[in-house]
């Protein structure tokens, strides 16, 4: 034999309010048009559709220039600190690990992003 009691809510408990502040997400700023709805303020640029490839500019220009590898400057070795050095770009910035590189190889500075050769 088993005995189910249930249990009824009277609403005595303590209560909780939402305390104002914190974050909160901002709301639309412009109201977003339904999939069937056209919009009027898409550019006018063609689509790439399955047949017709992409459209590439006729002379791109790269964002960065690149640099031959007898370009890159090396680093400075920190004094007293083995396997440390500071950046040809940024050499007051702070010191940067090095450790596990071997001599030659092609570094990114953390602070300038730009690359450096491990002395």
């Amino acid at each position: 034999m088993a005995f189910f009691t249930a249990c009824e809510s009277t609403g005595g408990g303590r209560k909780t309010q939402k305390k104002p502040g914190g974050w909160h997400p901002p709301g639309p700023t412009q109201p977003v048009n339904a999939p069937d709805e056209p919009s009027n303020d898409t550019p006018d640029e063609p689509t790439n559709t399955p047949d017709k490839p992409p459209q590439q500019p006729d002379n791109p220009t790269p964002t960065e220039p690149t640099v031959k590898v007898g370009d890159l400057p090396y680093a400075k070795p920190v004094p007293g600190k083995p396997g440390f050095v500071t950046s040809p770009y940024a050499p007051y910035q702070g010191y940067i690990d090095v450790r596990g590189f071997p001599p030659g190889t092609e570094v990114k500075d953390p602070y300038s992003g730009k690359t450096f050769l491990v002395p």
